[in-house]
């Protein structure tokens, strides 16, 4: 028994491939690459101006708060002058003969303050001219007045 060999010719069927000049290649790749670092330009810019908007905001903010500040430094100043004014020893004698009925006394007093009572007022007290806190020196001279009416 023969073997018989057939020889088949195949069909090619697939698409031949396109051989592309070194030249044309490099320059694909240049545009590629370009467009890459573009990409990546936009986006850092994009982020930027993000950072600077954030940025920005808070700056903003930041003024609008100091200018609070400002405002309510000035309102803490007016409120000090009030207190002043109205812990003062006009504002307390008008409040005494006018709001409790109180009465001048007909003869002086002397008022003598004890050592104990000058120590309590440990740091000294500014003058009335310095702003000093009236509502501690009129507790003062209270407790210097009372003690001093228990020895009479």
């Amino acid at each position: 028994m023969a073997l018989a060999t057939a020889h088949l010719a195949v069909a090619d069927t697939s698409p031949p491939l396109v051989r592309v000049p070194a030249r044309r290649a490099a320059g694909l790749r240049l545009v590629g690459v370009t467009a890459l670092l573009a990409a990546a330009a936009i986006t850092v810019l994009a982020g930027l101006a993000v950072f600077h908007s954030v940025l920005a905001a808070g700056q903003y903010r930041l003024s609008a708060l100091e200018s609070g500040i400002a405002t309510e430094r000035e309102r803490l100043i007016d409120l000090r002058y009030e207190l002043q004014m109205l812990h003062g020893p006009a504002e307390i004698e008008l409040m005494g003969i006018g709001a409790l009925g109180l009465v001048n006394a007909p003869d002086p007093i002397d008022v003598r303050i004890e050592p104990r009572h000058i120590a309590a007022a440990d740091p000294p007290h500014p003058s009335m001219h310095q702003g000093g806190d009236w509502l501690s020196i009129k507790t003062l001279l209270t407790d210097a007045s009372t003690a001093h009416d228990r020895r009479s």
